[in-house]
Formats: C-alpha cells, structure tokens, sequence
C-alpha cells in the first residue's frame, strides 16, 4: 500500500475501492466532519467504524466527474449516516469482570453498575434464559475465566446510545469510574489501590522477591490481592457509611455511561480526574504516580498551562482548605500552601521534561501524602457537585464551581 501511494482500502465484490494518500487528509476531515456534526454519534461509535461506513459509501461515486457532485449528494451522505448510526445505538448492558474484595457481600449498586458476587451471577436475573445456548456459552466462559483469576465481582453496566464496541468500551470505563467510588470512600490499606477490572493494569494478587548475595537467598512474599482485608459483612457496612460519596460520584458515572451531563464541563473533568487517580493508585514507580496524581487535580481543574496548574493548585488549597498562598499548609511544618502548590508542579514538569529521572528521582513529596490530597480533593468535590447541580441555574464552570463551594465553606457573619 505504501508503494502504491494508498492510505486506506476496501474489497467491495472483486473490486478494490481505494483512497490514494494525496486524498487521505480529505478523507479523515469528512470523517471527523460527519462524526462531530451529530453529538450522539460522536460518542456513541469508533471512529475506525465510521471511516469504513464512508469508504463503502463512497464506493457508488467511483468514475463519477466531480463536478458532478453537489450539495444534494452531501444531503444524502448525511442521511444515510443518520440512519446508519439510528440501526446501531441501542441500550446496552455491559458485563465486566472486576477485582474488588475476594469475600462474598450481598449485590450494590453504584450509579449504572450493578455489582453482583460471581457466585450470585448464574443465578442473577442477568444469566440468560435456558433457550439462548450461545448466550450461555459466553457468560458461562466468562465466569469461568473470573473464578481462575480470583475476580470474584461481576459489574453489569447500563450504556446507552452506543453501537456494541463503543458501549463495551464505554461500559468499562463506567465500571472503573463506579470502583474508584469505593477508593474514595475506602481506606487504601484495606487494599482498594488494586481494585479494579480484570484486564486492567493491576499486577498479581502476590508478590514474591528473590535475590542472592555470597551464595545466600533472600525470598520476601506479601499479599497484593484487592480488598483482602475487607472481611465478610464489612463492605455492605462500609457502603451505609459513605453513602453520600458513593451516591455523589456514582451520578457523575451515570451521566458518563448515559451521555446525559448535567453539566458537561463539570462532570467529564471530575470523571477525567477520577480516571487519572485511578491509575495512580496503581502505578507501581513513584515518580510516575506523583506525575499522574498532580494531572489528576489539574484535569478536574481544568488547568491548560504551567502558571495556570500552579493557580489551580492555591486555588483547590484556598477553596477546600481555606489556606491563603501564604498560610502554612499543617501546624507541624513551614511550608506554605503556594510553595506546597509549587513544589507538586515542579515534580511533575521535572518528570515528565526529564529534569529528573523517572526511575531514579528522591520526590520532595511523599507518594501516600499526595495520594491522600488527591483522594480528599476528588471525594470533596464530587459531594460538592452533587449540590451544585441542584441549585438554580448553576454556571456549567469551573470558576464559578469554585468561587461557589469557596462561599458554602466561609463562615457568615451574624
């Protein structure tokens, strides 16, 4: 394809449509134009599908005289992509495999997921009916897979409006938006930093080390395994207790899963940050957990340079903590809230500019201190966009969010 100049082609019956590379560009800009002039279809399918749909369509103008073509054409291509795309979206749901606690609990609910114990599964209303064998087939492999690789927890997730490969890949984004719900209400050292989807990047359930020095072996062993200190019973008591976060962050899910924001800006900056901080948690080096924490604020803060990230920064410190620049962060230490904001800036800019080595960096902050700013900041402002959406005629913004929770927290004056 390369020698022969063409960016993309197609077998249609025994002929071979093709679009030459000088072509291409146009090509992807009627692509994107086609797929951004519909909102619904802009969210709701792969781009790669929508790019094939226009080569098959495109195959019935092939030797016409260009000049021929005209706005009557346009109108047409654009509602055969209307129709297209009405055949495909549909209400979906979406199952994925999860890793949350290796203990049994009764099914919970956060935003559209629903999850059930694998267990439970084959006798949830979920399980398809004795008639669909292949359907059967594929839930039961399924289960299969999970009870071998101890993911003991089955997300069912609502999607709505999408085609099948957008809708799934949607429906386990939702679910990993639904479990950092649980590592915002749950403390780390109960093991929620590997909570997560089945083929997501989490390591093993074990760690072993092995080393040798002089002819002499040093074997070391620790438990990895999500949530194995969250006992029988205690997930439903833990669920009760956090009620408000679970609820406040699981409706910004269901506006991700169903595409109905309440306020767009607003909501996909805290599902991006809730994202970012689940990675973090995960990430096995330092350096790079730091670097994703501090993306995690600035994304739910919307921040677009480096002055603004360090702005953005004294501004979360002033609006969920009521520190002035020039306030000391704790009583126990003499750093103040801007050199604070500086400092988490600085190592992020340094690591990922490659001032610092990624895999060889001493952090003037503390990896398991930023993550609990991180996991404070992103739990306040979920329950805070909760009653932010509910107030008359809320600014879709994230100043005037701020300069709104800022007013909540000051005291007023009798």
């Amino acid at each position: 394809m390369r020698n022969e100049r063409i960016a993309l082609a197609r077998l249609d019956g025994e002929k071979l449509i093709v679009i030459r590379q000088a072509a291409g560009d146009a090509f992807t800009d009627l692509s994107e134009s086609l797929v951004k002039r519909s909102p619904a279809m802009e969210r709701g399918t792969i781009f790669a599908n929508v790019r094939t749909e226009l080569l098959k369509t495109l195959a019935v103008y092939t030797g016409r005289d260009p000049s021929s073509i005209g706005v009557d054409d346009v109108a047409s291509l654009h509602t055969h992509f209307d129709r297209w795309f009405r055949q495909l979206a549909a209400r979906r749901r979406v199952f994925v495999p999860c890793v949350i606690s290796p203990w049994a609990a009764p099914r919970f609910s956060i935003g559209p997921a629903i999850f059930v114990h694998v267990d439970e599964a084959a006798r949830s209303e979920f399980y398809p009916p004795a008639g669909d064998v292949l359907g059967r087939d594929g839930f039961d492999r399924m289960l299969g897979l999970m009870r071998d690789n101890r993911a003991n927890w089955l997300a069912c997730v609502s999607v709505e409006g999408c085609e099948h490969e957008r809708a799934e890949e949607i429906g386990a984004l939702a679910a990993d938006l639904a479990i950092v719900a649980l590592q915002l209400s749950i403390p780390l050292a109960w093991g929620t930093r590997t909570m997560g989807r089945l083929d997501a990047r989490r390591g093993a359930a074990e760690r072993r080390t092995l080393s040798e020095s002089d002819g002499y072996y040093n074997a070391g062993w620790s438990k990895r395994e999500a949530g194995v200190s969250i006992g029988t019973g205690t997930l439903t008591d833990i669920l009760q207790k956090t009620a408000p976060t679970i609820a406040a962050a699981g409706r910004c899910v269901v506006s991700f899963a169903t595409g109905q924001f309440r306020l767009p800006d607003l909501e996909r900056a805290w599902c991006d940050a809730a994202y970012w901080l689940h990675e973090a948690l995960v990430e096995a080096i330092d350096a790079i957990a730091m670097a994703k924490l501090e993306t995690a604020l600035e994304v739910l803060l919307r921040a677009e340079n480096a002055s603004g990230s360090q702005a953005r920064m004294e501004a979360i410190l002033a609006t969920f903590y009521g520190l002035n620049p020039d306030d000391t962060v704790t009583s126990e230490t003499a750093t103040t809230a801007k050199q604070f904001a500086r400092g988490i800036v600085g190592d992020r800019s340094r690591i990922l500019h490659g001032t610092w080595s990624t895999l060889n960096t001493r952090l003037a902050l503390s990896r398991s201190g930023m993550e609990e700013f991180a996991i404070a900041v992103i739990r306040r402002a979920a329950l805070e966009l909760a009653i932010y959406a509910d107030t008359t005629a809320p600014k879709d913004d994230i100043g005037a969010f701020l300069t709104w929770v800022k007013a909540r927290s000051e005291p007023t004056t009798p």
